[in-house]
């Protein structure tokens, strides 16, 4: 099945900056309701929701056809996985600014007080999550961006940012991790974190019943090349530290004294 181009044009004289949310799915009709009521709740005029299904067979295709009116676009055809399907969504978005939502995530009032934010068109903003009713986030270094990513569901790119990059589809669940140390790196690029809560990230999808291989594989060397070598060297003892724990525990040996 090929469903494409659907694009509601009621956005078109919205006021700037536009922002785009991009939802991916398959096979998600079961929770995808509760997504884009999330985004209609905060009632806001700057906002446009795009929405890529993988040729889902569970009728998400018929479910979307009842938000015509609501959804800026829609489209449904087989795809990569979820980063080809990332990649192909930021084409058919034309905010100013890009969030990426899950099909299992809700966006929270939090969304709405960080617009206010949005005003450098050179600096990813960030804000905080709820998982697991755990609020998280926080700000970020580079140190701590090598122990762990910035949740996805809590960061506004800057159009700027899918003009320079595309998600590397090679690593099948963490080409987002990746995209956030490419943009570290990058001078062109500022992070900046604000306090805000965001969205509801769900707990057990995709990302946290799948290892992905390629990407731990290349790891380290991707924080030597991107984040440097005084964050690399931190990285590495923690790495021998925590082995070295392990190790211990196994044998028996006190390392707390």
């Amino acid at each position: 099945m090929l469903i494409r181009g659907y694009r509601n044009e009621f956005h078109e004289s919205l006021p700037a900056p536009l922002v785009s949310i991009i939802t991916v799915t398959y096979n998600a009709s079961s929770c995808l309701r509760r997504c884009i009521e999330s985004v209609l709740s905060l009632s806001l005029t700057n906002v446009e929701h795009v929405i890529v299904d993988g040729d889902s067979t569970d009728g998400t295709t018929d479910f979307l056809r009842e938000y015509n009116d609501k959804i800026a676009c829609w489209l449904s055809e087989p795809d990569k996985g979820i980063y080809d399907a990332m990649n192909k969504a930021i084409g058919f978005a034309r905010g100013s600014w890009i969030l990426f939502l899950g099909a299992d995530d809700t966006l929270l009032p939090g969304f709405k007080d960080m617009l206010v934010n949005l005003t450098d068109s050179s600096t990813i903003y960030y804000g905080d999550y709820c998982y697991d009713s755990q609020v998280l986030g926080k700000e970020f270094t580079g140190y701590r961006l090598s122990k762990s990513n910035i949740c996805h569901q809590n960061i506004f790119y800057p159009r700027a940012v899918f003009r320079k990059y595309k998600y590397n589809v090679r690593y099948k669940v963490s080409a987002d991790y990746f995209l956030n140390i490419q943009c570290w790196a990058d001078r062109q690029f500022k992070f900046k974190y604000f306090p805000a809560l965001i969205a509801n990230y769900a707990s057990g999808g995709f990302s946290s019943t799948v290892v992905d291989e390629e990407f731990n594989k290349d790891l380290a060397s991707n924080i030597r090349k991107y984040l440097g070598l005084t964050v690399y060297y931190r990285y590495r003892f923690k790495q021998f530290r925590n082995k070295y724990r392990r190790l211990s525990a196994g044998s028996g040996v006190n390392t707390n004294v």
